[in-house]
């Protein structure tokens, strides 16, 4: 198992510093979306709660691959640099093979780093910028009692048995894919469509000495029938392998280290040690969104509002992008109070970034269901330079 060293820099709170407070914003879910837009607030002056469940720092499930978009918002963050002296690695190319078909093409460049490591640099500036930070807690988001004459809107935070309700001005539900903030029995409220079809995420970090097959500065994408995965090195001296795999195919071939090893095998890549089972971490299905994205003082921001296959960064632009776009709506209401139109401002947001954004993303995620189809796809993309360029550009830049 990979060690991770907690920062000694992230400065917790409890739950008993808590009582009686009343935030213009409180954020459920430390990860991309909820630290950044945990930074964008912090800086415009507003009193920000930020809240995970876990223990910081964690690992998640992720690519861990910054395309220009979000390198740009990191930039706006003012962590990018962080990034970089943290041991980030450039990514300049990009390895395809799809069953035996293969190419590699030149992409602009991205850069790998550890969720964790990215996290907590977020969440440490977040810190810096006057948020309050209390992570191992529980965030749920309590039903609203009218949707109009309240200021407030009720959160319940529990840990290590301890309870207190905060109210705050605005909350911007951040808790990822199982949207975990919004309490089960209020599921039925927030719809979630998820696709019949949808892959779910796995990934494991290996030391990249195990691993010697894979070039430094490049990405590589290997497409299987069961799922595909992508391999590029990490900060830490580390190689990322994460992976998108058909969850019927686990019992089937008898673990997730034996479903990518099978797809590695079927791209003519044999050599690499995999860990057992216990050290690879999971996600529920991948594609999905929620119909709803918005209620009183409430927003839905990150892979809580959707999350489309495949898996190669464009969500973590996403998230950020949902950071920085929310932000002038919780300004506004803590300055001047909630508005009835703001709930259909953020739905039309939503529905934009899944018209334009997301329309790309989804082709690609039916191309690989059909590897055999898909090698054909890949050999036009080598004959035809503009299609290439075209797409690489609207998934990098």
């Amino acid at each position: 198992m990979i060690a991770i060293k907690a920062p000694e820099s992230i400065v917790r709170i409890g739950v008993e510093d808590l009582h009686e407070s009343c935030w213009d914003v409180v954020i459920l879910g430390a990860g991309v979306a909820g630290a950044a837009a945990a930074i964008f607030a912090s800086k415009q002056g507003l009193k920000t709660l930020l809240v995970d469940s876990k223990s910081f720092p964690r690992e998640k499930v992720c690519g861990g691959c910054l395309n220009l978009r979000s390198q740009a918002s990191l930039d706006r963050l003012d962590v990018l640099h962080h990034i970089a002296t943290a041991g980030a690695v450039r990514i300049e190319s990009m390895q395809l093979k799809i069953l035996k078909a293969q190419a590699q093409w030149p992409v602009p460049a991205m850069l790998s780093i550890r969720r964790s490591t990215l996290d907590a640099i977020l969440v440490e500036k977040a810190i810096g910028c006057g948020s309050q930070f209390i992570d191992r807690t529980i965030g749920s988001l309590m039903a609203s009692t009218s949707n109009s004459g309240t200021s407030t809107r009720s959160v319940r935070l529990q840990r290590d048995g301890d309870t207190v309700v905060v109210a705050s001005k605005s909350v911007l539900v951040a808790s990822g894919l199982t949207r975990s903030s919004i309490r089960q029995e209020d599921h039925g409220n927030w719809p979630a469509n998820v696709a019949s079809d949808s892959r779910i995420g796995v990934q494991c970090l290996i030391p990249e000495s195990q691993a010697v097959l894979f070039a430094d500065g490049c990405l590589h994408m290997l497409v299987g029938r069961q799922g595909y995965v992508g391999i590029c090195k990490t900060d830490g001296g580390l190689l990322d392998v994460a992976a998108a795999i058909d969850p019927s195919s686990i019992p089937a071939r008898g673990g997730i280290r034996q479903v990518v090893r099978g797809i590695l095998a079927e791209c003519g890549v044999g050599e690499i040690e995999l860990p057992e089972k216990d050290q690879w971490l999971a996600t529920p299905s991948l594609t999905r969104c929620s119909s709803r994205v918005s209620d009183h003082r409430v927003f839905l921001i990150g892979d809580a509002i959707g999350y489309v296959e495949p898996f190669t960064g464009e969500g973590m632009s996403w998230a950020l992008a949902s950071a920085e776009s929310v932000l002038p709506m919780i300004a506004e209401i803590a300055a001047q109070g909630w508005r009835d139109d703001m709930g259909t401002r953020w739905n039309d947001w939503a529905h934009r970034q899944r018209i334009h954004k997301h329309r790309t993303c989804r082709w690609i995620a039916g191309q690989v269901r059909w590897p055999r189809g898909a090698a054909w796809v890949l050999r036009a993309c080598n004959w035809l330079p503009p299609l290439r360029a075209s797409l690489i550009r609207k998934t990098s830049q």
